[in-house]
């Protein structure tokens, strides 16, 4: 093992030829400089793992709770979010803490170990949530093009068969990152693409179909006196369902939304550490960007409550109970 060090030199180069998968590229960079970064993001990782366990565990109570949710596929997808959600909070982020504060620590052995445990996890979290999202999406546009088929052709039970896919298919992303770091890269960036590309395709259509059926019902109400009064009852019938139906739109909208908002900062970086190559503000830069990435667990949960209106009573009802036992 190679002693000779130079001033710049951490503890690192003690381990000489040790390497752990891709992640030893990054560990010339584990200097002095970078200390400070990697103690505040642990730091705000572990108030945010807190938010993240705490919040979708009241959202996975309220679901269950809930009378209808049981029986509502789109629910059923929610929840599949909301435990992926958990999942980043409860193991993702406890192991990347760990990961980094080895590496402020020079502990390679626990560096490496909870490093591949940090990755894996989050491969299957990050496609879980994604591929739920884009699920979403269509169960949406389903809806609406299906009408009153929907109930009969969307069951909870073949929505319950496809998270299991779903969840299964989160193997691929670990399988191709054990593979190669290049297979990985290029798998992860196709995937992510396409199912942006899916969810946005999905949404401009239920955007554009929503406003020519409220044009539609608008123009309806100009009809001869002869059908006037059938198509007003019609269209008095039917708008409250549809207020709800273009509510939950917006609001799994938002969610997407949301996912990419959390997603850009840490893909921007990513390219461009590979395009213009690493150096400690750009690896701290990465380190924050991915931070944010995962407070998208803990921003749902508040997501869901402002716009959902049986998880808020629910877990308004549960609030109030713990406050008047107090």
């Amino acid at each position: 093992m190679n002693t000779s060090l130079n001033a710049e030199s951490t503890e690192w180069t003690r381990h000489g030829n040790l390497s752990c998968y891709y992640l030893t590229r990054f560990l010339v960079y584990s200097q002095d400089a970078l200390k400070l970064p990697f103690i505040l993001n642990c730091v705000l990782n572990a108030v945010l793992s807190v938010t993240a366990i705490v919040g979708n565990s009241a959202i996975l109570w309220a679901l269950t709770k809930s009378s209808s949710t049981l029986r509502s596929p789109s629910k059923a997808l929610l929840f599949s979010l909301a435990m992926s959600d958990l999942g980043v909070g409860a193991l993702v982020q406890p192991l990347y803490i760990t990961y980094k504060a080895a590496e402020v620590n020079d502990n390679f052995r626990m560096f490496c170990v909870a490093g591949i445990g940090f990755h894996l996890s989050a491969n299957v979290f990050s496609a879980v949530s994604f591929l739920t999202v884009t699920a979403i999406a269509i169960d949406r546009l389903l809806a609406l093009h299906l009408k009153k088929g929907y109930n009969a052709a969307i069951s909870l039970r073949r929505v319950a068969i496809l998270l299991l896919l779903l969840w299964s298919a989160t193997s691929l992303w670990v399988i191709a990152w054990i593979m190669s770091i290049k297979i990985y890269q290029i798998f992860n960036i196709a995937s992510v693409f396409v199912c942006l590309l899916i969810c946005a395709s999905a949404y401009v259509t239920l955007q554009t179909r929503l406003r020519m059926l409220q044009n539609s019902m608008i123009a309806s109400r100009f009809q001869t006196q002869d059908t006037e009064s059938q198509v007003i009852f019609h269209v008095k019938e039917n708008t409250p369902h549809l207020q709800l139906y273009r509510r939950s739109v917006v609001t799994m909208f938002y969610i997407y939304i949301l996912l990419i908002l959390c997603y850009v900062p840490y893909l921007s970086m990513f390219i461009v550490i590979e395009v213009t190559g690493r150096d400690s503000v750009k690896i701290a830069c990465l380190s924050f960007a991915m931070t944010v990435l995962f407070a998208n667990a803990s921003l749902n949960p508040f997501l869901y409550c402002w716009r959902i209106q049986e998880i808020r009573r629910e877990i308004s009802k549960a609030a109030k109970n713990i406050f008047c036992r107090k």
